[in-house]
């Protein structure tokens, strides 16, 4: 379990407590739920939840990165928990979000392509039923990193659509540093804090949310993720060039593989 720091004795919600919660923060039909537990607690649930989400918002608050305090994060014998600091209001601040993505770029990369602590993808581009490590990763370089779209794409895709694309996608998707990246940067990760009021402008805080798909990505990934994902969102598509570096070519090559490979 994962507690909290100690210069701080903060009591934690009980599984009754848990259990008995009623604000849903999730959608509905979410294969992980998150409910909203007293005024200070998000509680995420589920058999899937993955536990390294916890490892990589504690590796990221240490990195100075704002994302919710893990409080804990933990199985019981229906489902994986952690527990997280609430945060009580959403809203796009753009500079903020931009500030928070520069960050996350600053932190030094530690010469592969995948999750913290060197492990395997669990981006759906790269999922396997058996975890393969081709497809799965962790990742050396971008030229593996390709390979293992192609080969993600070969589940799905004849063999000469995959001779056809292989050379296309290994042109256009080359040349990107990895970087960290959240990996689903849209408008109901992003929660805001109000905290007053200064010369007349009030002043927020901002915390990203949802780091179970979080790590080492081409630079390209964020804004592909955060644009493709997100078309039935204008408001947020109008902002995001002013957060996001843009990668047009990127973007489109993108498109054509999560067509395949969710679609």
């Amino acid at each position: 379990m994962l507690g909290e720091s100690a210069s701080e004795t903060v009591r934690l919600p009980t599984m009754s407590e848990i259990q008995a919660a009623t604000e849903r923060l999730s959608m509905s039909d979410a294969y992980d739920q998150v409910f909203r537990v007293g005024e200070r607690f998000a509680v995420k649930s589920g058999y899937g939840v993955p536990l390294v989400e916890a490892e990589t918002m504690k590796f990221l608050e240490e990195h100075q990165v704002p994302v919710p305090k893990v409080h804990a994060s933990f199985k019981d014998p229906d489902s994986k928990k952690t527990i997280s600091s609430w945060i009580t209001s959403l809203a796009t601040i753009c500079n903020l979000i931009k500030n928070a993505i520069s960050k996350l770029r600053s932190i030094p990369s530690p010469g592969y392509f995948g999750m913290v602590n060197r492990q395997r993808y669990l981006d759906g581009v790269f999922w396997t039923s058996k975890y393969d490590a081709k497809v799965s990763g962790p990742f050396t370089n971008q030229e593996d990193f390709n390979f293992a779209i192609i080969e993600r794409l070969r589940q799905t895709e004849s063999e000469q659509y995959i001779r056809l694309l292989g050379p296309m996608i290994d042109r256009t998707l080359s040349g990107h540093r990895p970087v960290f990246t959240n990996g689903d940067l849209q408008p109901k990760n992003i929660m805001v804090e109000k905290l007053g009021v200064r010369d007349g402008n009030p002043e927020y805080k901002i915390t990203l949310l949802d780091w179970e798909g979080a790590g080492w990505y081409p630079e390209y990934w964020e804004f592909c993720n955060a644009t493709i994902a997100c078309r039935s969102k204008p408001d947020w598509l109008e902002l995001v060039p002013d957060i996001l570096d843009q990668y047009p070519m990127e973007f489109l090559m993108m498109q054509m593989v999560y067509a395949s490979v969710f679609y």
